[in-house]
């Protein structure tokens, strides 16, 4: 099961390296970036959406607020969806914070209706059945997500959120003595991986 939050990166897809980042063209706040994506998916006909991020949700599944002004390590956004019965993923960190991301992903999707709009829905179908392949493809991170966090196949959640927790902390880039973007990146890669294999 995808959860919300903390952000469960797809599987197959690649991270942007942090001090790649750039700031996005878009004028918008938070609040508005997040329901222009919603509202793009139910314009679309997806359903059972979850808007997955280091941002924690509300019982609505909308962000809150207050982050808006804190500093999120990880900006990165990815949405699950379900789209004429198949599941459906979609990411993007390129840009410096969550909802600039939110609102590229509903770009995105704004663009993809238009293709469907303009006759060309076979295009749009195979272009989710690319993302469900992605998806799905076999890494190396799948093999070995337990030595990258260097804990046993079989731990429990706990063990796996525990160890995430210190490696992020050990490599994250702003740490002056063992930051490493690379080795953050696997990091977060292998712990979207474990908790997928739960």
């Amino acid at each position: 099961m995808i959860d919300a939050f903390p952000l469960q990166w797809p599987i197959g897809y690649k991270r942007t390296v942090p001090g790649q980042r750039k700031r996005s063209p878009f004028k918008q706040t938070m609040d508005r970036a997040q329901r222009f994506l919603r509202d793009e998916i139910a314009r679309l006909g997806g359903r059972e959406l979850v808007v997955s991020s280091d941002i924690p949700v509300r019982n609505d599944g909308m962000f809150y607020a207050d982050y808006m002004k804190r500093r999120i390590d990880d900006p990165g956004v990815a949405i699950y969806f379900k789209y004429k019965g198949k599941d459906v993923s979609m990411c993007c960190d390129q840009y410096n914070t969550v909802w600039e991301n939110a609102y590229a992903l509903g770009k995105g999707i704004e663009a993809l209706r238009g293709m469907e709009r303009w006759g060309v829905s076979e295009f749009l179908d195979r272009a989710f059945t690319g993302f469900k392949a992605i998806e799905e493809k076999s890494t190396a991170i799948d093999i070995v997500w337990w030595g990258i966090l260097n804990i046993s196949p079989h731990s429990n959640q706990e063990t796996i959120k525990s160890a995430y927790r210190r490696l992020v902390a050990q490599y994250h880039p702003d740490n002056k003595e063992t930051g490493n973007a690379e080795k953050f990146i696997q990091v977060k890669t292998a712990y979207d991986q474990a908790m997928n294999s739960q």
